[in-house]
C-alpha cells in the first residue's frame, strides 16, 4: 500500500480539478485536534475497501494521555453478536439482515507510530516504527458484551504531552455489508454494485477535558467518550481536517465530503482525492449509474448524484436544497462549507447526514403534491448545522441534533410551501408542524425524555423522543417567546456553540440570556422530564342576571401532569370577546365573569400556541350546542384517523 499511496498523491497532484477552499474561511475554524489522510481502493467486486491511514492526534487535555480510543463503527455488522444486531435483531427502519447477507467489519493489519516526517513530523520522539498492533483491545464500555468489536482501546508505550501530537499509520481493510443500516452496498438496477461507505474506518475517539460538556472542570483529567454503535444511536468526534485518495474502477462515478481536488485516470481506474476542513467525519459514495446535476448558490456548489429512473426529480432535490441553505443562513447561521452533494442512495442509505454529504432518495414517479423528497432533502441538509457544525453527543442527547433539526424542518416546509406543505391533494393539505405534533401524540406521549441516552430508551420511544416530540417542544418554545426571540436564540446558540459540542445545559442557558428569562420550568418538564399538557374547559356554568347582569363561570381543568400557561377566550351572547390568561398550576380554576350578556363559548388556546397539548378536542366548549359539538368532534377524529393513516403511508417515503 506504501507505493500506492505515492503514486495516488503524485498523479492526483499532477492534475488538480479545482483549487476552491473547502470553507469560506482563510483560517481554521475548529480546533482541529486530528487530522486523517487516507489513501484507499474499492474492489467493488469484493465489497471491499482496503487502505492506508495516516492520523494525527493532540492532545488537548493539561496531563499526559496513555491511552487512545478508537471507534469501529462497521464491526457492527460483523455478525448477529454484536451489540447492534442483539439490540435490533438485524432489521433497522423496516430492513432486515438476514442469514444470506454478507456480513461486513474492519481489520486493522497494522497500528505503527509513524517513523516518516513527510508532512506529518511527530513532535513526540517515540522510538522508530514503534508497532502498536499488539496493543489493540475491544472494549464494551456500555454493555459490558464480549463479542462487540464497535470500541477499543491503544495502550501507547510512552504518554502524549498535554498539547502535544502522536502521528500513526493504519494499515486497514473494511468490508461492507448489504445495506442495513446508513452504510455498505446495493445492487443497482443495471447490475452494478451501489457504495455507500458511512462510518468506514478506524476513527478516534473524543478525548473530553474537565469543562468541557459533563467531565466536571476541576475533574483531574480528560474521559474518552466511546460508546459502542447501538440499534438507537448515531456518532459523536472531534473536529479536525481529512485529505482522501480515493481509487474506483473508471467507469464509477465518486461523491464525497469536502472538495474534489483532483481526478486522474489510469490503466482502466480512476483516483479521485478530497479535502476536508473543520468536520468530524467523512463519506463517500460510488456508483456506475449515477447521474450528475450542478448548480450554484452563492458560494455553494451543489451536486445532486441521480439514479437514472429519478432523473426528472433532480431538480426538485437542488431546489429543496436551495430553500434550505436560504433559510438557514437567515434563522440560524451562515453554511461555512462551499460544497454540498446530495445523494440519490439504495434503500437505507437515504435519509442519512455526513459533512457536506447527504443521501434523500425518492420514488418514480413522484407527483409534486406530494413532498417527502423536499422534507427529507431540506431535513438532511439541517443536520448540516445541529450534526455538523455543532457535533453534539448523539449518543448521549440525540434530541439536539434530531430534534431541534426537526423543528428546524417543520418550520421550513410551512414556510416555504405554505399550506399542504408536506401534502396538498385537492381539499387535503398537511403540514409539517402539525405531523410533528400529531407523531408525538398518537402513541403514549409521557414515555420516553428527551435528555436520556439512546439506547437507554424503552423499545419505539427514541424515534419519537428524539424526533417529533423535541420538534413538538421547540415549536412550543417559539410560540411562547415570539419568533422574534426564538430567531435571536438561534442565531446566539450557533454563533456561540458551533465546533463546540454543545449540551442540553448550553442549550437552555442559551434561550435564558436571550430571552431574560428563567426557563426551568419549561426544560424540567418538557426536556429532562415526560409531563404532558392537556388543558381543557370542563364546562361553562349557568348565568343568572345579579344587579341587571349575567354572571357566568367557566370552569378550566388541568388532565395531566404538564403545567403550562394558556389563554381563555370566551365569547358572549351579544358577540363580544375577552380573553384572560390561566396559568395552568392548579388542577382546575373557575372564571368568575359579571357581563351584560351570558357566556356561549369558552375556548383554551384558540391560536394553538401551546402545540404540546395532546388533546385539543376537549379545549372548547359551547352553550346549547350540543349536536353541532357531537359532529365537529366526530369530523375532528374522522379527519385525525386520515391524518395518521397517511403518515404511515408516507413513513415509507422518507
Amino acid at each position: 500500500m506504501r507505493s500506492f499511496l505515492i503514486l495516488g498523491l503524485l498523479l492526483s497532484w499532477a492534475s488538480p480539478v479545482q483549487a476552491q477552499n473547502a470553507t469560506t474561511s482563510s483560517v481554521p475554524l475548529s480546533e482541529r485536534r486530528v487530522s486523517y489522510t487516507m489513501d484507499v481502493k474499492l474492489d467493488p467486486g469484493a465489497r471491499t475497501i482496503k487502505g492506508t491511514q495516516r492520523l494525527t492526534w493532540r492532545n488537548p487535555d493539561s496531563v499526559p494521555v496513555e491511552e487512545l480510543q478508537f471507534h469501529m463503527y462497521l464491526n457492527a455488522f460483523k455478525d448477529n453478536k454484536s451489540t447492534f444486531m442483539k439490540e435490533s435483531g438485524g432489521r433497522h427502519r423496516g430492513n432486515t439482515a438476514k442469514d444470506t447477507n454478507p456480513w461486513g467489519g474492519v481489520q486493522i493489519s497494522s497500528m505503527r507510530i509513524a517513523d516518516e516526517t513527510g508532512d506529518f513530523r511527530p513532535e513526540i520522539p517515540f522510538q522508530s516504527k514503534s508497532d502498536l498492533t499488539e496493543n489493540i483491545r475491544f472494549i464494551q464500555p456500555d454493555d459490558g458484551n464480549a463479542d462487540d468489536q464497535t470500541v477499543f482501546s491503544v495502550q501507547l508505550p510512552r504518554s502524549v504531552a498535554p498539547g502535544e501530537t502522536i502521528t500513526l499509520d493504519i494499515d486497514f481493510e473494511s468490508k461492507l455489508p448489504e445495506i442495513v443500516a446508513r452504510t455498505g452496498w446495493k445492487m443497482t438496477e443495471s447490475g452494478t454494485p451501489f457504495i455507500f461507505a458511512g462510518q468506514w474506518f478506524p476513527k478516534i475517539a473524543v478525548l473530553e477535558i474537565p469543562g468541557q460538556r459533563y467531565v466536571p472542570i476541576d475533574a483531574p483529567k480528560g474521559v474518552w467518550n466511546a460508546h459502542q454503535f447501538h440499534q438507537s444511536s448515531e456518532f459523536y468526534a472531534d473536529f479536525g481536517t481529512y485529505d482522501v485518495t480515493i481509487q474506483v474502477p473508471e467507469s464509477f462515478v465518486v461523491g464525497a465530503s469536502g472538495v474534489q481536488v483532483s481526478e486522474t485516470t489510469v490503466n482502466g481506474f480512476k483516483t479521485v482525492r478530497y479535502k476536508a476542513d473543520d468536520v468530524h467525519d467523512f463519506a463517500w459514495t460510488a456508483s456506475t449509474d449515477f447521474l450528475e446535476y450542478k448548480q450554484q448558490w452563492r458560494h455553494v456548489a451543489i451536486k445532486a448524484l441521480i439514479r437514472p429512473s429519478h432523473k426528472g426529480q433532480a431538480g426538485r432535490h437542488i431546489d429543496a436544497a436551495v430553500v434550505a441553505l436560504e433559510r438557514f443562513a437567515d434563522w440560524v447561521g451562515e453554511y461555512p462549507y462551499t460544497t454540498l452533494t446530495i445523494v440519490d442512495g439504495i434503500g437505507e442509505s437515504n435519509g442519512m447526514e455526513y459533512p457536506t454529504l447527504i443521501t434523500a432518495g425518492t420514488t418514480y414517479g413522484l407527483p409534486t403534491w406530494a413532498r417527502p423528497l423536499e422534507l427529507v432533502t431540506i431535513h438532511e441538509f439541517g443536520h448540516q448545522y445541529f450534526y455538523g457544525l455543532m457535533a453534539s453527543n448523539e449518543g448521549e442527547e440525540a434530541w439536539l441534533d434530531e430534534g431541534m433539526n426537526s423543528y428546524i424542518e417543520s418550520r421550513i416546509m410551512d414556510d416555504a410551501f405554505g399550506p399542504g406543505s408536506v401534502l396538498d391533494f385537492g381539499p387535503l393539505k398537511l403540514n409539517d408542524i402539525p405531523l410533528q405534533r400529531l407523531m408525538y401524540v398518537k402513541d403514549n406521549p409521557s414515555k420516553g425524555a428527551l435528555f436520556t441516552r439512546s439506547w437507554e430508551y424503552q423499545m419505539g420511544d427514541y424515534g419519537k423522543s428524539s424526533y417529533a416530540k423535541p420538534a413538538t417542544v421547540m415549536n412550543t418554545l417559539e410560540r411562547y417567546l415570539g419568533w422574534d426571540v426564538q430567531l435571536q436564540f438561534l442565531k446566539a446558540y450557533y454563533a456561540k456553540w458551533r465546533f463546540k459540542h454543545p449540551t442540553t445545559r448550553d442549550i437552555q442557558a442559551v434561550a435564558e440570556e436571550v430571552s431574560g428569562q428563567d426557563l426551568s420550568w419549561f426544560f424540567s418538564q418538557f426536556v429532562y422530564g415526560t409531563a404532558v399538557v392537556d388543558n381543557s374547559v370542563q364546562s361553562i356554568g349557568s348565568s343568572e342576571k345579579e344587579d341587571g347582569k349575567y354572571v357566568s363561570t367557566v370552569r378550566v381543568r388541568r388532565e395531566q401532569d404538564g403545567v403550562f400557561p394558556m389563554t381563555l377566550r370566551v365569547t358572549f351572547e351579544d358577540g363580544s370577546v375577552e380573553d384572560f390568561e390561566w396559568d395552568g398550576r392548579d388542577s382546575w380554576k373557575d372564571f368568575k365573569l359579571t357581563r351584560e350578556s351570558p357566556a356561549v363559548e369558552a375556548f383554551l388556546d384558540p391560536d394553538v400556541h401551546v402545540l404540546l397539548d395532546i388533546n385539543r378536542l376537549n379545549n372548547r366548549k359551547v352553550v346549547d350546542d350540543r349536536a353541532n359539538n357531537r359532529f365537529a368532534r366526530l369530523a375532528q377524529l374522522r379527519t385525525i384517523s386520515l391524518y395518521q393513516k397517511l403518515f404511515f403511508v408516507l413513513s415509507g417515503l422518507f
